[in-house]
């Protein structure tokens, strides 16, 4: 997606968020704890690598750089959607408490950090864009807009073929519900892999693209579009709450599933 396409709305619910998050306290502490321990796992190679005759040294470098391998990929998870593995098994996600989006590196270093109890309280992620006016895509000085597919309803195609008509702001994910301030319409997309999560993306038709904003889905959302000169930029991941106009042609990916954007032939329809 291009710059111009692409906007960070601040996501909240209607009321203060922060009065509906409850701490995580000892669990988010315990949480810590099982993603240290599964870093360490890679330890255990030492005796095995030791068994194959292998200097002692090396045995230990090598077990080293997988801790530092395994800590890295747990800190570009919690930084991606507030989620760890120990923070799934016992119902917890990081939060920035600036932002209540999940944390930058700095952010996680100074602790300025919310750990939210998912099992007792409201999942920070799970939010709406902040205002009711619609954002638009930028416009380039020069460039025409190709014919669209369609001139008419906005559709979204699944990889099976079926069509599911987007007429208004529409939660997609495996079993999508409002929360009691929401009322967007609900689109349920099979997945038997789970790849999907429950609430995974929000879509908004507008004039020219419909507006897909990743809900802080586990396994993230990626897209690509158009460019207004007709060109297909290069597919890209949404970090949650980033907010991408998909034009007709765009592609969406949930998970496993595969979502393209286009519109109906019947104008008005």
């Amino acid at each position: 997606m291009t710059i111009a396409d692409t906007s960070q709305r601040p996501l909240a619910p209607a009321a203060d968020p922060r009065q509906q998050v409850v701490p995580a306290g000892v669990r988010a502490a315990l949480a810590v704890l099982v993603d240290v321990l599964l870093a360490m796992v890679p330890l255990l190679v030492v005796p095995l690598l030791a068994a194959t005759r292998l200097a002692g040294g090396w045995a230990w470098t090598i077990a080293v750089l997988l801790v530092l391998v395994v800590a890295w990929l747990l800190l570009v998870e919690v930084t991606r959607t507030g989620r760890s593995p120990g923070r799934r098994w016992l119902g917890v996600r990081t939060v920035s408490s600036d932002t209540l989006l999940p944390p930058a590196v700095g952010e996680l270093a100074r602790r300025r950090v919310i750990d939210a109890d998912l099992r007792t309280g409201r999942d920070p992620l799970r939010l709406v864009p902040r205002g009711t006016r619609p954002l638009r895509p930028a416009t380039w000085d020069g460039w025409q807009q190709p014919a669209p597919v369609g001139t008419g309803s906005w559709l979204l195609v699944l990889d099976n073929g079926e069509q599911l008509p987007i007429a208004t702001s529409t939660l997609v994910g495996r079993n999508p519900t409002n929360e009691p301030d929401q009322n967007h319409a609900l689109v349920s997309v099979p997945d038997l892999s789970r790849s999907i999560s429950r609430v995974h993306a929000l879509l908004e038709p507008d004039v020219d693209c419909v507006w897909l904003t990743d809900t802080g889905a586990t396994n993230g959302t990626r897209a690509a579009s158009p460019s207004p000169s007709g060109g297909t930029v290069i597919e890209r991941w949404l970090r949650p709450g980033e907010r991408v106009a998909v034009r007709a042609g765009g592609i969406i990916h949930l998970g496993d599933r595969e979502l393209r954007v286009t519109r109906s032939n019947h104008p008005g329809a």
